[in-house]
């Protein structure tokens, strides 16, 4: 047991002894005991300390103060003295835990000097928290939001990357950013990222942001963080190379906390933003989103006099493959086809499911010509196929209507790419019509 006279000789007994449990006075020189119990939870690796506050009978504590200190327990020193004892006692009782790691230890070697010392901790403590919250803004634009966390790491501990996984069943998002726009090996990226989790999940899809390459460079000097809320793993966040290690183990022991709630509503709004706009069957766009984004984009293609090109697409006799190999194997169909055409596209173009076998495909900034000429090379994908060895299914075509036409509205523009589709099926099937 240790002995402290004031509250800041407290703080520092109390990283130098590591006590579980910490029973205090209200009224101390220097700092009371709800600022000393304040700082103390501060530490997310003392959430779990027993902390006692006493109070003289004529010492008031604000209601809100005394729920939102952290102490276990308040108890007035006019109550009788064997209550208060056996009060106390029952409260020792109790499984307090201090979660050990030697890099933690390592953070707190010097005492602190005076009063004012812990309080700019504090202060320094809660612009971190503060400007992490702020990032909250930019939660529609996950990339831009951890871009801007990036630039402020790099003012922070200089790291030379930074690369962070968030995931979820739904899907896996892995981001890598550099000081020098470095090519990383994805493979082992990933590999990396994984390494800490304790309950990986496997997710549906992968989205990958960074500059990656199979000759890409292995990361070095890693240190490697789990991203946890309420006790589930959100993601992982990996720093190489920091440069000031000393900033970097105080900052982020503060940041990790409200790392862990960004990354659960990152996780959250990813998985609402997929069911919301994405098919749940082929992964690709719903018809409601995919017509959405093409009037978003009409109007911007007009003002800036830009040409914009769509094209409708058909799986021939689609009727027929589901009457001979039933409905299950039409759903496998549905999703390899939809994979097909995704290989085929640019990341700037968009893919929509418009209904059952149809899909309508939006190519920004594209002439009718050029938009025919990709749908032909998927067209010829799809032919090359082995259905019958994959999915065993004979075969699998497509018709296809292009056109371009951006005097005509959303819907007009669909209804002029359904009729050249007709007119690829009126043709003979397995052709592209449009474009010319």
């Amino acid at each position: 047991m240790e002995v402290a006279s004031d509250g800041l000789e407290g703080i520092n007994k109390f990283f130098e002894f590591m006590p579980e449990i910490v029973i205090t006075d209200y009224i101390m020189p220097n700092m009371n005991g709800v600022h000393l119990t304040r700082f103390i939870r501060s530490y997310p690796q003392f959430k779990n300390v027993g902390i006692a506050i006493l109070t003289a009978e004529n010492e008031s504590i604000n209601p809100f103060w005394a729920k939102e200190s952290g102490a276990n327990l308040f108890l007035q020193k006019n109550l009788d003295r064997e209550e208060i004892i056996e009060r106390l006692k029952k409260f020792c009782e109790r499984d307090y835990t201090i979660e050990w790691s030697i890099e933690f230890y390592k953070i707190r070697k010097e005492p602190y000097g005076e009063l004012v010392d812990v309080l700019e901790e504090r202060l320094r403590d809660e612009i971190i928290t503060s400007k992490i919250f702020s990032m909250l803004q930019y939660i529609e634009d996950e990339e831009y939001l951890l871009n801007n966390f990036f630039n402020m790491s790099i003012n922070f501990f200089e790291p030379r990357s930074i690369h962070v996984l968030l995931i979820t069943l739904s899907e896996g998002r892995i981001y890598s950013y550099s000081r020098d726009n470095e090519k990383f090996s994805l493979e082992h990226v990933k590999e990396k990222l994984f390494e800490d989790l304790k309950r990986p999940v496997t997710p549906s899809n992968w989205k990958y942001v960074g500059n990656f390459s199979k000759d890409g460079r292995r990361l070095n000097n890693v240190k490697s963080f789990v991203l946890v809320h309420n006790g589930i793993e959100q993601g992982v966040i990996l720093f190489e190379d920091v440069e000031r290690e000393n900033d970097f183990k105080k900052n982020l022991n503060v940041a990790l906390e409200p790392l862990g709630l960004i990354s659960k509503i990152l996780n959250v709004f990813s998985d609402f933003k997929i069911k919301v706009e994405f098919d749940s069957l082929t992964k690709v766009y719903n018809k409601q989103f995919i017509i959405s984004k093409l009037n978003e984009l009409l109007k911007m293609h007009r003002r800036q006099k830009l040409p914009l090109s769509i094209a409708m697409i058909d799986i021939d006799d689609f009727k027929k493959i589901n009457d001979t190999y039933g409905h299950i194997k039409g759903d496998e169909v549905l999703k390899q086809f939809s994979k097909l055409i995704k290989e085929g596209l640019r990341e700037s173009d968009y893919l929509g499911r418009y209904g059952g076998e149809e899909f309508l495909v939006i190519f920004p900034a594209t002439s009718c010509f050029d938009a025919k000429k990709v749908i032909e090379r998927i067209l010829d994908k799809v032919n090359m196929y082995n259905w019958k060895e994959e999915l065993g299914i004979e075969k699998v075509t497509f018709s296809a209507g292009v056109c371009c036409d951006l005097s005509k509205t959303a819907h007009g523009l669909i209804n002029m790419a359904d009729e050249k589709l007709y007119r690829a099926k009126k043709n003979g099937k397995n052709q592209v019509v449009g474009g010319e």
